[in-house]
């Protein structure tokens, strides 16, 4: 199953934004547009499937909310690519501009957060666990949020719907994306307070799901996405 996404964020989605780049041309901002979802999916699908330090971790175990999450991401790609192609207006220079800083945004959260699980980086939240050593890591962001990784994706799946000004692709993200990305934080919640017990507890009185609760540490927590540290 899960080799079979990795084929439609290889071939699929930067095959279909190719097709229609080819049929229904936009001069070069079609091209730009192609190559950077060719460059995204790629990128993506390396991340999500081949990064995550798990023995076997192209097999699936019952974690649904992974393949609910990666279906609803693709499906948002395949809408963007039909929406630019078919929809008239043009991506507006302001809309691409903060789309841009979300997704460098959203980048560097997410690796930072993979860094700073290192050896405990893994992509399956639910079923059997595939890492054997396992500790309740609070450092980089997870000193201020507990769900950086997941955060960072949520931010991604806005931005890369407001860079080519897809309004109804940015609308599918806050209804269906976000939501499964909050339902498989929650799930794995569940399955870290009962592996880390009272520890865990503690941790998520203290430290926040996804967003600094104070201006302080909201402004100190952007500064250390920018420092990466």
């Amino acid at each position: 199953m899960l080799r079979f996404f990795i084929i439609l964020g290889n071939l699929g989605v930067p095959g279909l934004a190719l097709l229609l780049g080819i049929i229904r041309p936009k001069g070069w901002l079609s091209w730009f547009f192609v190559l950077f979802v060719l460059i995204h999916s790629v990128a993506r699908v390396w991340e999500t499937f081949y990064t995550s330090k798990e023995k076997r971790r192209l097999e699936f175990h019952g974690d649904w909310p992974l393949v609910a999450v990666t279906s609803a991401y693709i499906i948002l790609c395949f809408v963007i690519i039909l929406e630019f192609f078919f929809m008239s207006r043009s991506p507006r220079f302001l809309n691409f501009l903060v789309g841009c800083i979300l997704y460098g945004l959203a980048f560097r959260l997410r690796w930072w957060g993979m860094a700073s699980l290192g050896k405990q980086w893994a992509i399956h939240a639910i079923g059997p666990k595939k890492i054997r050593k396992i500790r309740l890591i609070q450092l980089g962001p997870y000193k201020f949020i507990r769900h950086p990784i997941y955060l960072g994706i949520a931010i991604e799946t806005i931005s890369i719907s407001i860079m080519p000004s897809c309004y109804l692709s940015l609308i599918f993200s806050i209804t269906v994306c976000i939501p499964l990305i909050i339902l498989r934080a929650l799930l794995e919640e569940r399955s870290s307070a009962r592996r880390f017990g009272q520890l865990h507890q503690r941790y998520t009185e203290k430290i926040p799901m996804f967003l600094p609760v104070t201006k302080k540490t909201f402004l100190s927590f952007l500064r250390s996405i920018i420092a990466n540290k």
